[in-house]
């Protein structure tokens, strides 16, 4: 399953004073190529500088509120993520433009989540990482607000847990020794267990059955302490959403997605079934 990727803006087509702004912090462009993937960042370019690499990501003046809201949220975050995550370095804002400037990470911007790949247990270890991260007063966005609508029971969604919902490849930077993660615009504060559960299903969604994806994640701390009723209910919750989203939508990669997250569901529920 290949999700939605989306074109960078070009450095040259950004305003002469955005450019101007970005090389007062930055030093003078050398050159400039686009860099990551996603589509809630329309800027996402590596740039060589006269001082060194660095990568910017942002909004224009036309851009979505949303778009606007997690490039702030995920620079609010910086601070609390760096072990885990590049460092934010500077922001400028200019003609209705937001570019936020980041450590360049060397290596792929795009994390391979099939069936044997190396890269996963790379990632896995992020997420021991994040769970060692305290939520931050800053992040108040909540896993209830995200999915409550779904929800039979919200306490499902309760908690004080440090949260990236979408663990998706594009969401991380691999090199050699280890996995970095990104866009914190998708953090929430929730359950521990629930970053593990969104990357067993993007695992899922790359090929994996669901019980080899959930041992891929199994050492994890907060994997193991969750309560299978608690994830049960959160397969449902999250078919329910992805039902919502594919109404009327015939995307084949959203119903894709939508047919995984109800395969997980079905498979959360047989696990959850008390013992004859």
């Amino acid at each position: 399953m290949n999700r939605v990727t989306a074109t960078s803006v070009e450095w040259v087509a950004l305003p002469a004073t955005v450019r101007a702004a970005v090389e007062e912090q930055a030093g003078p462009v050398l050159s400039a190529e686009p860099h990551g993937d996603g589509r809630n960042s329309p800027v996402r370019l590596a740039l060589e500088t006269a001082q060194g690499r660095v990568f910017i990501k942002g909004t224009g003046p036309d851009d979505l509120e949303r778009r606007r809201w997690k490039l702030d949220l995920g620079a609010k975050l910086s601070p609390y993520v760096t072990r885990i995550a590049p460092a934010l370095l500077w922001r400028v804002e200019a003609e209705g433009w937001d570019i936020a400037g980041y450590e360049y990470l060397p290596g792929r911007p795009w994390a391979s989540q099939h069936p044997g790949s190396r890269d996963v247990p790379k990632l896995v270890a992020v997420l021991r990482e994040l769970e060692e991260i305290p939520a931050p007063d800053v992040l108040d966005v909540t896993a209830v607000e995200c999915w409550g609508r779904y929800a039979d029971d919200l306490s499902v969604l309760e908690g004080d847990a440090f949260v990236h919902r979408d663990p998706n490849p594009a969401n991380f930077v691999v090199s050699d020794d280890r996995a970095w993660m990104v866009d914190w615009g998708w953090a929430a504060r929730g359950p521990a267990w629930l970053t593990a559960a969104q990357l067993v299903l993007s695992l899922m969604e790359h090929e994996w059955e669901a019980g080899a994806a959930e041992e891929a994640v199994s050492g994890l701390p907060a994997w193991q302490a969750a309560d299978p009723r608690d994830l049960a209910a959160y397969g449902e919750i999250n078919a329910r959403m992805w039902d919502d989203y594919v109404r009327g939508n015939d995307d084949p990669v959203d119903n894709y997605r939508a047919g995984v997250a109800h395969a997980w569901a079905r498979h959360r529920a047989e696990l959850a079934q008390p013992s004859p």
